[in-house]
């Protein structure tokens, strides 16, 4: 038995979601006969992923001692040699654990609840003597020295690390120092790059037809960042932006519709909430419609419904270009091919794009104001064939590169 934590499916967040079955279908394909995922639930629940059998086991960071899915809880009766919840058995009788920490949360930058949780199920792993494997993520920054000394400790006694860009991967090497070992500690991609698509079950007819091959014109997305947009003074604070985004991604959108009359835009929602939820791609996909106003009638639509990431990704492979803040988004347009510009917030979108060879395809929206995010984004899209025959070349190797990958970390898994 595999047990994967820190991919929880059930957040909301397509990214992470995205990085949880990109996981489960590539070693399920090499041969992991049961794959058990931490997620949010409360008990060990069996799922049927698209023909593929999943265990899924409650593993939340809460008070609720008395649970047996409080990850303190099942932390403590592992110390203990008390494997008798849930999520405790999943570790315990696995024979590897995979962690990969929600792609870029094994740092203190989102504050210590979330550093805790990262630090406790890792921690899981080591009490019971179960190997463990952290699969390609970011790692850091850690502003906090006590926080570092913590990660630097799991860091050395891991089993193996993949990190997904060049940062991570010196961190890894000045903390290890003559620990760091290259057979075990790995530069590699983000395994979203082998994610599958699939067409959506539900999607509005119109929208349907928008996506059509023969549709006569052409059609670029958008991702608008509900973290980014629905407090915009506050994330404008928090990340340094040089804007506020909400300024930043209408002036593209009205750069991009006024500088091609033929032009359609999708507005793509890549993370799920509730409507009103701070973190709600809907709600500021909505919200950018109203700022566009007429011009936006007839030319720009919402995927208003939750579509999962495989069909999310089905729907950025058949746009001709793309631009978001949500990585995961982009990683999904720009592995298909789709020429696709990052809009980045942190280094996390810069260093992966670099990993990919397509580093210069970002645009920092820590520097660039909103007509400077705008012009970027013109000369992006005016240039996209030129980037989608770049592409073309580029993502062949990628998924190559990312099936040997995966090939590896099932070896170190064990299969």
């Amino acid at each position: 038995m595999i047990t994967l934590l820190n991919a929880a499916p059930d957040t909301g967040n397509q990214g992470v979601s995205a990085l949880c079955h990109s996981v489960v279908s590539g070693l399920v394909r090499r041969g992991a006969g049961t794959m058990t995922v931490a997620d949010h639930g409360i008990g060990l629940r069996r799922a049927d992923w698209n023909g593929t059998q999943v265990d899924l086991v409650g593993l939340t960071h809460n008070r609720r001692f008395w649970r047996g899915d409080s990850l303190r809880t099942a932390h403590a009766l592992l110390r203990a040699g008390i494997g008798r919840t849930a999520p405790a058995r999943a570790v315990a009788r696995a024979q590897a654990v995979l962690d990969i920490s929600g792609g870029d949360s094994f740092t203190d930058l989102y504050g210590p609840k979330r550093f805790r949780a990262m630090i406790l199920t890792k921690r899981m792993a080591l009490t019971a003597g179960v190997p463990l494997v952290l699969l390609p993520q970011k790692l850091g920054p850690f502003k906090d020295a006590g926080s570092r000394s913590e990660a630097v400790e799991v860091l050395r006694r891991a089993a193996a690390i993949w990190v997904r860009d060049a940062d991570s991967h010196a961190f890894l090497q000045d903390a290890l120092g003559p620990d760091f070992d290259p057979a075990r500690h790995r530069l590699g991609v983000d395994v979203a790059v082998a994610l599958p698509e699939r067409e959506p079950e539900m999607l509005d007819r119109d929208l349907a037809g928008w996506l059509a091959p023969d549709r006569g014109f052409p059609l670029a997305g958008l991702n608008v960042s509900g973290l980014l947009s629905n407090d915009a003074a506050g994330a404008r604070r928090a990340f340094g932006l040089a804007d506020s985004h909400c300024d930043q991604i209408e002036a593209l959108a009205r750069t991009l519709l006024e500088g091609d009359p033929d032009l359609r835009l999708v507005l793509v929602p890549h993370v799920h909430r509730p409507d009103g939820d701070a973190e709600s791609d809907l709600d500021a996909a909505r919200a950018l419609v109203r700022r566009l106003g007429e011009l936006g009638a007839g030319r720009v639509r919402v995927i208003g419904e939750r579509l999962h990431a495989m069909e999310l990704k089905w729907v950025l492979a058949r746009l001709d270009w793309f631009a978001g803040a949500r990585m995961h988004a982009t990683i999904g347009a720009f592995s298909s091919g789709v020429p696709t510009l990052g809009l980045g917030y942190s280094d996390k979108a810069h260093g992966v794009f670099s990993e990919c060879g397509i580093g210069d395809e970002v645009a920092d929206l820590r520097q660039l104001d909103a007509r400077g995010i705008a012009e970027r984004g013109l000369a992006s899209y005016r240039g996209r064939q030129v980037r989608r025959a770049d592409l073309a070349g580029r993502v062949a190797d990628l998924r190559d590169r990312a099936s040997r990958e995966m090939d590896d970390i099932a070896r170190q898994a064990g299969l």
